[in-house]
């Protein structure tokens, strides 16, 4: 639904960006989310591809307080791990120079930095009747994870001369927060249908308003840096090492950005689910081991719809009734910069969640979805394009099969 999440409603998601979204858990949830990704990536008529698979979620979320006839109020918590960035690349270049011929240039990234979080979501304030519900929610994270950034120059053996490699590898570990808020209300669209000339029924169509809003301030995570650099004959892949110019351990401190983010959802009848967000990420304010990273500030507007034809018609022989159709489309400033250019990404998205049982009783679901998208830099040739591939379930337990429930009698 292009990655809306401030403001929406739905108990098969565990949604840990806004941790309010908690109190929508009815039952315990697991849920596990995988990515494909293809780049293709064209210069001057010139096109690599590459290929990389992800897990993007992996959680756990069960209510604490659920029971309306005893208290009006919603309470949730959820455990669970999930990727905050990460690195890939290899490029090469090659330039020749007089004396020496020609010198080759790699470059090498990889590594990434994950989230492990725990947190709870609980309503501020809730009416008689949960017409009018605000709810807060919060996660401590244990941001943990390390970078690894490795440069070769090789010089032809004719030269005489030795190559140089180059490497930095930054181990990073420390705790951080988020929190969400999310107030949403519940009204009734009452209005009289006429089915032939004498009959007149009453239809009414229930309507859900919500917005949301969300906050992960920087933080100060603690950065050991090991950095080392030697000459060397033959290939990189099996250096003759000749000797270490530089082997240096250090400890530091990594500032993380400030993200935040809102948003707004209307669901009419349990059918039609439309959402927008808006996202900002202060990627300028990012300081790795005291060396500001150069990187400008990304934000990000998405949009995106869900439609279920028949969300209550559970029957035999209905089961594409009950399939959730989702699509999206997005709109990106990056934080990446070239030639003083900030690039901009366009995405669309597309999706189907199957239920896993026709079931009334079961929130179990199935989902899958592509998502089509192009980052382009201003004045310049280089355009990427991506196809990715998005599959993921959550699983929850029948009404009868109750999860952690203690029996009274063996």
């Amino acid at each position: 639904m292009g990655h809306v999440n401030a403001a929406i409603l739905d108990a098969t998601v565990i949604n840990p960006i806004n941790p309010a979204s908690y109190t929508d858990l009815t039952r315990p949830a697991f849920s596990f989310d995988l990515k494909n990704e293809l780049l293709s990536l064209n210069a001057n008529a010139s096109t690599q591809t590459s290929n990389s698979f992800s897990i993007q979620n992996f959680s756990f979320a069960f209510p604490i307080i659920n029971d309306f006839k005893k208290h009006k109020r919603r309470m949730g918590v959820s455990f669970g791990l999930t990727p905050l960035t990460n690195m890939g690349y290899n490029l090469y270049d090659a330039e020749t120079i007089p004396d020496l011929g020609q010198v080759e240039y790699r470059f090498f990234g990889d590594g990434g930095i994950n989230s492990l979080h725990g947190g709870t979501g609980f309503d501020l304030f809730a009416n008689e009747k949960r017409t009018n519900i605000v709810s807060l929610g919060g996660n401590l994270n244990y941001v943990f994870g390390s970078l690894s950034q490795s440069r070769a120059t090789e010089i032809e053996r004719s030269a005489g001369a030795t190559n140089l490699f180059r490497q930095t590898t930054q181990e990073i570990s420390s705790l951080d927060w988020n929190a969400g808020l999310r107030a949403f209300h519940i009204d009734t669209i009452v209005r009289n249908v006429r089915i032939n000339d004498s009959t007149l029924i009453e239809e009414r169509t229930l309507v859900l308003m919500s917005a949301g809003a969300y906050i992960r301030p920087g933080a100060n995570l603690n950065t050991f840096t090991q950095t080392l650099e030697y000459t060397y004959t033959d290939s990189f892949n099996n250096p003759n090492i000749i000797d270490t110019l530089l082997s240096k351990n250090s400890n530091g401190i990594t500032n993380s950005p400030l993200a935040l983010g809102f948003g707004l959802s209307l669901n009419l009848g349990n059918k039609w689910l439309i959402a927008s967000d808006y996202s900002r990420t202060m990627w300028s304010q990012l300081v790795i081991d005291g060396k500001n990273a150069n990187l400008n500030d990304a934000q990000r507007v998405s949009v995106g719809a869900q439609y279920i034809p028949e969300f209550d018609k559970r029957e035999k022989g209905k089961y594409m009734r009950i399939v959730r159709y989702r699509a999206g489309i997005s709109m990106e400033q990056t934080m990446l910069k070239v030639n003083n250019e900030q690039s901009v990404r366009y995405g669309m998205t597309f999706g189907l969640g199957f239920p896993l049982t026709s079931a009334s009783s079961s929130n179990s679901i199935f989902n899958i979805g592509a998502e089509v998208a192009r980052r382009q830099t201003p004045g310049t040739s280089l355009t990427e394009n991506y196809f990715n591939i998005h599959a993921g379930f959550t699983i929850t337990p029948h009404k009868y099969d109750q999860w952690f429930a203690k029996r009274k009698y063996d």
